[in-house]
């Protein structure tokens, strides 16, 4: 808990820029498909993001106990902050692009299996093959 308004600023610094960190690390692993690496980030940044919430409420709620905060601190939350919400556009893109080329991986394989399965063929006089009516489900969260 902070002790005053400089240090409770200084504390939404830190805990800003590390976010900023955790993002920028983790869309690094999203964009080297490396998603277990990336998955050991999520405790720590879903705890952080939790209290960065909070924070920014708090203060959101009662601006006035930044009162007598030196610029240079807010400058510098500033700078911190806008740095996050970049991170998370890219993590955002990131996330988007491996999302996309999972989808097209599974459709195609799906796609696969059904071609490669043979044609139905009906027996008898006048018989006409029948297109296969099995399903195939694609799943959205692939």
């Amino acid at each position: 808990m902070a002790n005053d308004p400089s240090d409770l600023l200084d504390q939404l610094i830190l805990l800003t820029r590390r976010l900023a960190d955790l993002a920028e690390r983790q869309a690094a692993l999203f964009e080297g498909s490396r998603f277990l690496e990336a998955q050991s980030l999520n405790e720590e940044s879903a705890r952080l993001a939790n209290v960065y919430a909070l924070e920014s409420r708090r203060i959101a709620q009662n601006p006035s106990i930044l009162e007598g905060v030196p610029p240079v601190l807010k400058a510098t939350l500033t700078v911190e902050t806008e740095r996050f919400k970049a991170a998370m556009e890219a993590h955002e893109r990131a996330l988007g692009r491996q999302r996309a080329l999972a989808e097209g991986l599974v459709r195609a394989i799906a796609e696969e299996a059904v071609a490669a399965r043979p044609t139905p063929v009906a027996y008898g006089p006048g018989a006409q093959a029948y297109r296969d009516t099995s399903a195939v489900a694609l799943d959205r969260r692939a």
